[in-house]
């Protein structure tokens, strides 16, 4: 086939249009280069459904990240994400919401699972908002009256709350246990640690041993404590954190939530029974995601 009958396809043109088309520079008209390095000519871009895209700020502000990475830039969700989301197989193995960040996130130099989990947290939220609008409903109970009601909530009213203390050299923060003394050095988690802590999760609901209680919060500290009493040997650590009081334990995850960049998920109620006027955490379930699941 010539040059002449591939510019012909779908409609004619004069003999003049045709000559101007095939002398048309074409190795100079590149606009994009393949994951190889190939360049692709502009002409064979398919430009008709161009996905928009937002940019979401870090609540972590890049402190924790090498390239000091403020804010990220994400894809609007499209109808083929609702395959993710409604993936029963990723639901299922609970990797739904990583999924999803992997695909919606453009940035090649900053990747989901190297994100904060307060990071991660702000994306999903912007997320939700340019796929299936700001209003969130949730179901709350007053703490007046104790009746349950249903109201919305609008995600771009809760800000973003920001580093408190800056990290050292390694990303890290140091603080001193009220009742035992013992100085503790930790890190903040990030969505690898998520999703090996999920993974772990699984693994312990499947095996049957005849303790009933949960060693996640003992897996959750292993990731974040660094050092303890001056030892990095993290069966050491284990050993701590096992016989570690709970008021040191409680105090522990609450200067850690505290300082924490994330989103602050406070925000202001009003009964519809008695019209008490109270703040709350704002829960997060399935009507995130999923506004149509009957729950």
């Amino acid at each position: 086939m010539s040059e002449n009958q591939i510019i012909n396809l779908g409609g004619s043109k004069s003999s003049k249009e045709t000559e101007e088309a095939v002398n048309m520079p074409q190795a100079s008209t590149v606009s994009h280069k393949t994951d190889e390095g190939q360049e692709i000519p502009s002409q064979f871009i398919d430009n008709e459904f161009i996905i928009p895209t937002d940019d979401v700020s870090l609540p972590s502000e890049g402190k924790f990240y090498e390239n000091g990475k403020k804010s990220v830039k994400i894809k609007y969700l499209t109808a083929e994400d609702e395959n993710i989301l409604t993936s029963a197989e990723l639901i299922k193995n609970g990797k739904v919401l990583d999924v999803l960040l992997e695909k919606a996130i453009v940035d090649k130099d900053l990747r989901p699972e190297e994100m904060l989990t307060g990071d991660r947290n702000a994306v999903l939220l912007a997320l939700r908002s340019t796929g299936y609008g700001d209003e969130y409903e949730v179901k709350m109970t007053c703490p007046e009256c104790g009746e349950e009601y249903t109201t919305n909530v609008a995600l771009s009213s809760l800000k973003h709350k920001s580093l408190l203390l800056s990290p050292d050299q390694n990303g890290e923060f140091s603080i001193e246990l009220p009742k035992t003394k013992w100085p503790v050095t930790f890190r903040l988690l990030n969505g690898k640690d998520e999703n090996y802590l999920t993974k772990k999760s699984e693994q312990l609901k499947k095996i049957k041993t005849k303790s009933q209680y949960s060693s996640m919060l003992t897996e959750r500290y292993l990731l974040q404590i660094m050092e303890l009493n001056g030892n990095r040997d993290k069966l050491y650590i284990s050993k701590a954190v096992a016989n570690m009081p709970i008021s040191d334990s409680l105090f522990l995850r609450e200067y850690i939530k505290e300082i924490e960049p994330g989103v602050n998920m406070e925000h202001e109620f009003e009964c519809k029974s008695c019209g008490a006027i109270y703040n709350d955490i704002v829960p997060i379930g399935v009507k995130l995601f999923w506004p149509n699941a009957k729950i």
